[in-house]
């Protein structure tokens, strides 16, 4: 599988978070709700900066051979994470848009389809679970001192 390499511009970035639930609106209180898909995919319209002759040459050759073989790719974008992780990816067909040329320098932006990564369910529950519990900081700081420092203190240098 394919890794895109050119890094997704911060401004025109935006995630819509895959939602897995079909609601039926109700005449008054709140909606019906139930699971209606597993692993449904996040859209995002991403840009990238063709600041760089080597730059415009990579995307439009990637983008190319994505247009001839459409197949799944990799790349790391910050959706439903606090930091960049990779996901499986699918350009959206029609959703190329050169923007305005400065010079030689111009963007592009597309839109894709990102397959989730789930983190599971366990994970989850631990995070609410801290924070339910009150200051989850001064839980994880206990976590930190007994790694960073009462474990290497039982160890004595082994």
């Amino acid at each position: 599988m394919n890794n895109f390499a050119l890094c997704p511009l911060q401004r025109g970035y935006t995630p819509d978070v895959a939602n897995n639930l079909l609601e039926q609106a109700l005449m008054g209180g709140f909606a019906r709700q139930r699971m209606q898909f597993i692993n449904n995919v996040h859209t995002v319209t991403a840009s990238v900066m063709l600041d760089e002759k080597i730059k415009q040459q990579y995307f439009w050759a990637f983008w190319r051979s994505h247009q001839k073989n459409p197949r799944p790719f990799l790349w790391r974008l910050m959706v439903d994470d606090v930091e960049m992780t990779t996901y499986v990816c699918q350009f959206v067909a029609g959703s190329l848009n050169t923007g305005e040329r400065d010079g030689k320098v111009y963007s592009v932006s597309f839109g894709l389809r990102l397959k989730p990564n789930n983190t599971g369910k366990d994970f989850d529950e631990t995070i609410i679970g801290l924070w339910e519990s009150g200051d989850p900081r001064k839980l994880l700081n206990l976590l930190e001192k007994l790694v960073n420092e009462d474990l290497p203190n039982a160890l004595g240098g082994i």
